[in-house]
């Protein structure tokens, strides 16, 4: 049996510009200087377990690895990731999809974190423009050059804009498929019908983000470090847009 399908372009998009969000990015993030308001016995036990494991993983050059939920980038600790990275404390990072949402926003506008509970009510929860457009179209566009989630986010924004192809040059790499690898096929159909549904022009499409220094992702690619992002498929935001 069929079902009709959601017909996602029919959706109310507004804009970012018009949510209101819990976290302002300046006025939140925290301080390097900052004392941590946690005195339990139990954080600070762990924090100076993780940075003896950190010491010593740096004494034998091994990897660094931290792994990270959506809220320490949405409670204003993007700087303090930067600073661990800048001084050779992490050497890969890794978050979800929320995550990788959150750090994109307050780039992108200085803002975030929406009212889940008040806009569920009204049917608006996640239905934003920009979010949804330029994530999803970060993500077809790396796929492409060969990105991972995390590179072709931090990249779009470092370099505050993505590289759209033009269809011919989509065109030939599908006509002579035999010559490419099958993902460089598969990504390239993607982005034609990206293109061509949204008639993107072929060229640079500049995308400003004013407070990208508060940015992991961008960070990340600056300093040629892996940020990997590991959404759980159809469960973000952005996946509602008719872009994704």
């Amino acid at each position: 049996m069929s079902f009709e399908h959601l017909d996602r372009t029919k959706l109310k998009l507004k804009s970012l510009s018009e949510r209101k969000n819990k976290v302002k990015i300046e006025r939140d993030f925290i301080r390097l200087d900052a004392d941590s308001k946690n005195h339990t016995s139990e954080f600070k036990q762990a924090v100076k377990e993780s940075a003896e494991r950190l010491r010593l993983a740096r004494e034998k050059d091994a990897s660094r690895i931290l792994a990270i939920g959506a809220h320490t980038i949405k409670n204003g600790l993007g700087p303090v990731l930067i600073r661990l990275m800048e001084r050779d404390w992490i050497t890969h990072l890794a978050t979800n999809g929320a995550g990788i949402i959150h750090d994109w926003e307050f780039a992108f506008q200085g803002e975030s974190s929406e009212d889940v509970r008040a806009n569920v009510a009204v049917g608006q929860f996640g239905i934003w423009e920009e979010t949804g457009r330029y994530i999803n179209l970060a993500l077809v566009v790396g796929a492409f050059e060969g990105k991972g989630y995390g590179e072709s986010v931090g990249s779009m924004i470092q370099q505050e804009g993505l590289r759209i192809p033009s269809k011919e040059e989509i065109r030939q790499i599908v006509e002579d498929y035999e010559k490419h690898p099958r993902w460089r096929v598969a990504a390239a159909l993607d982005l034609l019908e990206a293109i061509e549904k949204f008639e993107l022009p072929a060229g640079w499409l500049a995308i400003p983000f004013p407070y990208k220094k508060y940015c992991v992702q961008a960070a990340a690619y600056r300093m040629g470090i892996p940020f990997t992002g590991h959404p759980m498929i159809g469960h973000d935001i952005i996946y509602t847009h008719p872009m994704n």
